[in-house]
C-alpha cells in the first residue's frame, strides 16, 4: 500500500490512537509487542508487523537542517524501507519544525532517536541532559517509536517509558558496546533488563573481535526471542554484517541500512540489504 504524504504537508500521517502492538504468539511478550498499525484519515491502516515475515529494514535520516532533511526524506521515499530512524542528535535546527516535517511528509512510521556520545552520537549529554532533553521530544509530534539508551540510568529509563506509553509510543530501550561483544549470559541479561524497563523492541549493538563473537550474539538473539518476542540486535563493522542480514533465522526483527548515508559501521545499502534478505528468507516464510 502506498500512503501519499503530500495531501496535506503538516497533518500528521499515523494516528497514535491506533498505533498497537500485538502478541507473538508462542512466547512470554506481553500483549501489544509485536505489531504496528498506523492509520490516517480516509486512508486503509497500514501494519508493521515485527513477528512476522522478513526483518523490517529502518532508514537512518540524519541531515543537519531543515532543508537537508527534507530533501533527504524526498530521496529516502525511493529506497526499499519500512521505517524510518530520524537522529535528532544530528539535527541543528529547530526539532519542532523537523517533527512537523516528518509528521507531514514521511511516508513511512518514524523511529526518533537522540545518540549520546558514549553510545556513537553526537550528543554531548550526561544522563540527567539525556532525559530532559528526550522528555522534550515525547511533547512533540511525528514519531511513532522512540529510542532510550539503557545508559541513562534504571530509574531514567523506566520514567521516559512510562512517559512514552503514555504518550501512546512506543519504545525502543538500547543498549551499543564499541569495545566488545559481552559473554552470551551478559548480553541476555541486558536484554532481559531492557524487557523489565518497558521495551517494547530490546535494541543490543556489539563490536565483534573474532567471527565467533558474531555467533555468539547471533544465539543469544535466536534464544532470546524465542523466549520473550521481538528484539534487535547486531554485531557492528564489516566482520559483523552477517547479523545484519540473517534476522530472518536468529529471530532480530529489525535491521538497520543506509539510505541516503550510513548512521553506524557495517550498515549495507537498503537495496543491496533487501535484496540479500529476500534470497536468505527462510523456506516458511514465518519468524524462527
Amino acid at each position: 500500500m502506498i500512503i501519499n504524504a503530500l495531501e496535506n504537508p503538516y497533518t500528521p500521517l499515523f494516528s497514535r490512537a491506533a498505533y498497537n502492538m500485538g502478541t507473538r504468539p508462542g512466547t512470554a511478550a506481553e500483549p501489544g509487542a509485536g505489531a504496528i498499525t498506523m492509520e490516517k484519515e480516509g486512508q486503509n491502516p497500514m501494519e508493521i508487523d515485527f513477528t512476522a515475515g522478513l526483518p523490517k529494514i529502518c532508514v537512518p535520516l540524519t541531515a543537519r537542517t531543515l532543508p537537508q532533511l527534507a530533501e533527504e526524506l524526498s530521496l529516502a521515499a525511493g529506497v526499499p524501507a519500512d521505517l524510518y530512524e530520524w537522529r535528532a542528535d544530528c539535527f541543528g535546527d529547530s526539532p519542532a519544525e523537523a517533527l512537523a516535517l516528518l509528521a507531514g511528509q514521511a511516508c513511512r512510521p518514524v523511529l526518533c532517536t537522540l545518540r549520546t556520545r558514549d553510545q556513537g552520537g553526537e550528543a554531548d549529554l550526561g544522563p540527567r541532559e539525556y532525559e530532559a532533553r528526550v522528555f522534550q521530544l515525547l511533547e512533540l509530534e511525528g514519531f511513532q517509536l522512540l529510542d532510550i539508551e539503557l545508559s541513562c540510568g534504571e530509574e531514567g529509563v523506566s520514567r521516559l517509558a512510562a512517559a512514552a506509553r503514555e504518550k501512546g509510543v512506543k519504545t525502543v530501550i538500547s543498549y551499543h558496546d564499541f569495545q566488545q561483544t559481552p559473554p552470551e549470559e551478559d548480553m541476555a541479561r541486558i536484554l532481559a533488563q531492557m524487557k523489565d524497563r518497558g521495551a517494547d523492541l530490546p535494541k543490543l549493538a556489539c563490536m565483534p573481535r573474532s567471527p565467533e563473537d558474531v555467533l555468539a550474539l547471533m544465539r543469544v538473539t535466536r534464544r532470546f526471542s524465542r523466549e520473550h518476542g521481538p528484539v534487535v540486535t547486531m554485531s557492528m563493522g564489516a566482520l559483523g554484517r552477517l547479523s545484519r542480514v540473517s534476522g530472518g533465522l536468529t529471530g532480530s526483527c529489525l535491521t538497520f541500512a543506509a539510505g541516503v548515508r550510513p548512521s553506524a559501521p557495517g550498515q549495507l545499502p537498503a537495496q543491496e540489504l533487501k535484496e540479500i534478505l529476500e534470497i536468505l528468507k527462510p523456506e516458511e516464510g514465518g519468524r524462527p
